[in-house]
């Protein structure tokens, strides 16, 4: 019982919106942190890991291939990119904190959350491996 309590003290302790703050320092180098700055201008991002079904859509200015949007500390992330290695799927990687143009093309995709993964015009939000493979086998033109 005192290690539950201990895990929903801990769950409390964190809210769930807790952002990721964005700042340029002075040398002009990009920075993230949980926390923002002491005496800098920084922009909070909304980012969330996609807790809800795995869905499939159609993806609206998506490239060829397979295309993962994640960030460091999302688990599914680098559970589904493990998947990819494991399966020998190639997939390019946009981290959408670490890569303006991957938090743009993650934008523009609709994306609110990651994984967001694109199968050529498909897109995927969560990782379901099933899901993934069966899009992957109608992909054509695949390796």
């Amino acid at each position: 019982m005192k290690p539950n309590l201990i895990l929903l003290a801990l769950f409390l302790a964190f809210p769930a919106d807790a952002g990721v703050y964005k700042w340029t320092d002075a040398q002009g180098r990009t920075h993230y942190s949980d926390a923002p700055p002491p005496a800098a201008r920084a922009t909070q991002l909304k980012l969330q890991s996609y807790t809800g079904p795995v869905r499939v859509s159609q993806a609206i200015g998506a490239g060829g291939g397979v295309t993962i949007y994640t960030t460091e500390w999302c688990g599914v992330c680098k559970r589904a990119k493990a998947f990819f290695k494991q399966n020998g799927v190639p997939f390019r990687e946009w981290d959408v904190e670490k890569s303006d143009y991957g938090e743009t093309q993650f934008r523009q995709l609709g994306g609110s959350g990651v994984p967001l993964i694109t199968v050529g015009a498909e897109k995927m939000m969560g990782f379901d491996a099933d899901r993934f493979m069966a899009l992957w086998k109608n992909t054509p033109g695949k390796p």
